[in-house]
Formats: structure tokens, sequence, C-alpha cells
């Protein structure tokens, strides 16, 4: 893959990601590492942190777990991740 292919392709994803971004202070490169990366990588820790803090940011706003949002289905699947 050359230069320009591998810009479009970012280009591309980044789109696709900021048409799901509805959560404001989440870095749109930290959605890329949610769907590339993988444990132990550093941007998807830092992923996994962002999930982590926004299933707990829920509980408290809601008073009930969180079980059906995106961040919920990373924290169930990979574990919780302490800043």
């Amino acid at each position: 893959m050359n230069q320009e292919e591998r810009k479009q392709k970012i280009n591309a994803i980044l789109g696709e990601v900021k048409k799901r971004v509805e959560f404001p202070g989440i870095n749109p490169e930290l959605w890329i590492a949610a769907e590339e990366g993988k444990p132990g990588e550093p941007e998807f820790e830092e992923w996994m942190r962002c999930c982590t803090e926004m299933v707990d940011a829920y509980q408290i706003e809601e008073g009930k777990k969180d079980t059906d949002s995106i961040f919920a289905w990373y924290v169930q699947t990979y574990g919780r991740r302490e800043a």
C-alpha cells in the first residue's frame, strides 16, 4: 500500500468514525484503535480507559449500570482499565 492509498483509507475510516462520534473529548484516533487495535497496544489501552470512564460516568449520572453502549461492550469484553 502506497502513501496515497494509506491516506485515503485513513480518511475513509475517519469519515465513518466522525459519523458515530457523539462524545466530545474522545479523540477520533481512539475510535480507530478500538476497531483495529489489540489489547496491550498503547492506543487500545487508552481507549479502554475511556470506556471505563464512560461506563462509570453513566452509572453515576443514571444510577444504573450501563449495559447497552459501545463502551459497556468493550468493558464487558476486555475488562476495566483504571487510569
